[in-house]
């Protein structure tokens, strides 16, 4: 019977030991996810004193290979990047919970049982009763009365919240790039017949595309080790809204830009499998080289600002951040290159508008520890990718 492609889901874990098989710890809801055991066909061409080429073919090695779509999810994004750009060092939000007789429609504070540092974005109570705000300087000693700056719904609470209900404050996670921490994956398929099982997935390509008038998306390919059955797996999906490109914030030539028309920012690692003296048709691993960052970026053409770092190659720090409002939870996810290098720029006069295009690379540099680029993410996973 013809089978519904919308009933396949697809599933994520970083693996503890390069190779084994872990089940999901999340699931990637995607927009395209190909994916192919590709074997090496070897042929048999030998002259034999006949009228024909072909005398054989023979499966030769075999490995895997993906090309995955989705849009931006704040919680799943770390994910990605902890694959492609290296280790996440995590700082974790306070946890509390909500103390003396609860809070009220209205209440512009909110009693808590420990401190929350001014200016943290917290998530107030779990599930259909989560509302987000923004801690203002607490007072008092247990219970520690912590003023509201902004709620979801302006300057107050929109939702009545019950004592003992639980309080977080935002994570931050860092990432940068490391040569000896690199991370690779289990994907686990659903393909509509069956279950599938990839293990030591390695990411070599990670594009992020921002438009104001779309949602960012992520375009993710990766090479792993053949496919194995797997059993079904329950995966839970992200009940957060993806990033739009209208959150986006542009900062270059040391200012903040308001001129960015789209950003195309592309993460990319050489990554081979490597096919070696084992005896098995599967690889012994797959290696993935040094990270590039490569983008292109349009903007409108009004001052000389963002051709000059082109034409002066002035190797300023370049930051994309993309911020959430509050009432989609506030998160944020920022790439930095601390030194990027524009080395194409040109006019473009063929529009309505006057209009620059760029080329851009990230640079290795001490502020990035060493590498091309970093990545900031803060959201409510309290643990590292």
């Amino acid at each position: 019977m013809t089978q519904l492609s919308r009933a396949s889901t697809l599933g994520i874990a970083r693996e503890l030991a390069l190779g084994q098989y872990l089940a999901p710890t999340m699931a990637v809801p995607f927009t395209k996810a190909s994916f192919e055991d590709v074997y090496a066909q070897i042929k048999d061409e030998s002259v034999r004193g006949d009228d024909s080429i072909l005398h054989g073919m023979y499966q030769g090695t075999v490995d895997a290979s993906w090309d995955i779509e989705c849009l931006c999810y704040p919680d799943i994004v770390g994910m990605f990047l902890r694959g492609m750009i290296g280790p996440d060092t995590v700082t974790p939000g306070v946890s509390t919970t909500i103390a003396g007789t609860g809070t009220a429609v209205g209440a512009n504070s909110i009693p808590l049982t420990a401190s929350v540092p001014a200016g943290s974005t917290i998530a107030i109570d779990t599930g259909t009763n989560t509302e987000y705000a923004i801690t203002g300087v607490p007072t008092g000693t247990g219970p520690y009365v912590t003023p509201l700056t902004s709620t979801g719904s302006g300057t107050a609470l929109a939702k009545t919240h019950a004592v003992g209900a639980t309080v977080v404050s935002q994570a931050t996670h860092l990432f940068k790039q490391s040569a000896f921490q690199r991370s690779t994956f289990s994907l686990t398929v659903f393909d509509t017949i069956g279950t599938l099982g990839f293990s030591s997935a390695a990411i070599s390509d990670m594009q992020i595309k921002i438009d104001p008038k779309s949602a960012v998306t992520l375009s993710i390919k990766m090479l792993s080790y053949p496919s194995a059955p797997q059993t079904p797996m329950a995966q839970p999906y992200s009940a957060l809204p993806p990033m739009l490109g209208w959150q986006w914030q542009m900062s270059n030539g040391g200012a903040a830009s308001t001129r960015g028309i789209s950003l195309d920012l592309t993460l990319k690692r050489a990554t081979e499998a490597l096919h070696l003296s084992t005896g098995q048709q599967a690889p012994r691993e797959i290696f993935a080289g040094p990270l590039e960052a490569d983008g292109s970026y349009k903007a409108i053409f009004e001052n000389m600002a963002d051709l000059a770092l082109y034409q002066q190659y002035i190797q300023g720090p370049a930051t994309s951040t993309l911020v959430q409002p509050l009432p989609f939870g506030g998160a944020s996810f920022a790439l930095t290159m601390s030194q990027s290098g524009f080395y194409k720029g040109a006019r473009d006069l063929s529009g309505p508008y006057a209009a620059a295009s760029f080329s851009l690379s990230g640079i290795a540099n001490a502020v990035d520890g060493g590498g091309v680029i970093q990545a900031t993410v803060k959201n409510f996973v309290q643990t590292a990718y």
